[in-house]
């Protein structure tokens, strides 16, 4: 991981990819880690939030500027991103608890169900950084059944060398009863949308403009939406 300091906070980096955002005050990163802050602030239909994959905490900054108050549970194998994250947010970043554990591990050990789900792992791979294998396999099903029944799933799809869009975005979107895909004007990344109450895709669209528009995110206008069932 290499970490660049910038005006406003530092940047983690991982194979030229942006793990995270992390600022010293709350407001837009005007990157990804926006789209999926308002993916939360204007889908989630309660406050439990998890995060899978918490590197430097890159959605806090957003998430909280979009008035989004509750405690986030959030899970990383390597600890060294939390503590970045705690000495330049810590002030005012409300109730983070991470645990260092196995993603798929924690969210298997049960509990209360989540309003929420975040799944923004990934790995170094050749020469880039990619999805974990289990992002495709066992963890979307998981991921669904963690769920509270009007919960909403949000994942951050990576491309990979030689695998088509359809490959990486249909096992992520399988278990939900609805899914829509988030394209990004400036990133490869992809994000997808699952769960079995979603409004209909327009109305979702409108709901996660707002809340990019609501912190000043350039991202507001550099996203669509496509249904993928």
């Amino acid at each position: 991981m290499r970490i660049v300091r910038t005006r406003r906070g530092l940047r983690l980096l991982e194979n030229d990819v942006i793990l995270s955002e992390v600022l010293a005050q709350p407001g837009p990163t005007h990157c990804l880690f926006d789209v999926l802050a308002a993916c939360v602030a204007a889908l989630a239909p309660g406050p439990r939030l998890a995060l899978l994959g918490f590197a430097g905490g890159g959605v806090v900054a957003p998430l909280r500027a979009m008035g989004f108050r509750h405690p986030i549970e959030a899970v990383d194998l390597d600890p060294s991103g939390e503590a970045l994250f705690r000495g330049i947010s810590g002030a005012w970043a409300g109730d983070v608890r991470v645990a260092r554990a196995d993603a798929l591990q924690w969210l298997a050990r049960g509990g209360e169900p989540f309003d929420l789900i975040v799944e923004d792992l990934s790995v170094p791979g050749p020469g880039t950084t990619v999805k974990p294998k289990a992002s495709f396999d066992a963890l979307p099903a998981l991921v669904r059944g963690r769920l509270a029944p009007r919960g909403v799933a949000v994942t951050n799809v990576l491309p990979e060398p030689g695998a088509s869009w359809d490959a990486l975005l249909d096992p992520v979107a399988r278990p939900h009863a609805r899914a829509v895909a988030v394209e990004l004007d400036e990133y490869e990344n992809r994000i997808v949308i699952g769960g079995a109450a979603l409004p209909e895709t327009a109305g979702l669209a409108r709901r996660v403009r707002r809340a990019l528009d609501a912190i000043g995110s350039v991202q507001a206008r550099r996203i669509s939406f496509r249904n993928r069932h």
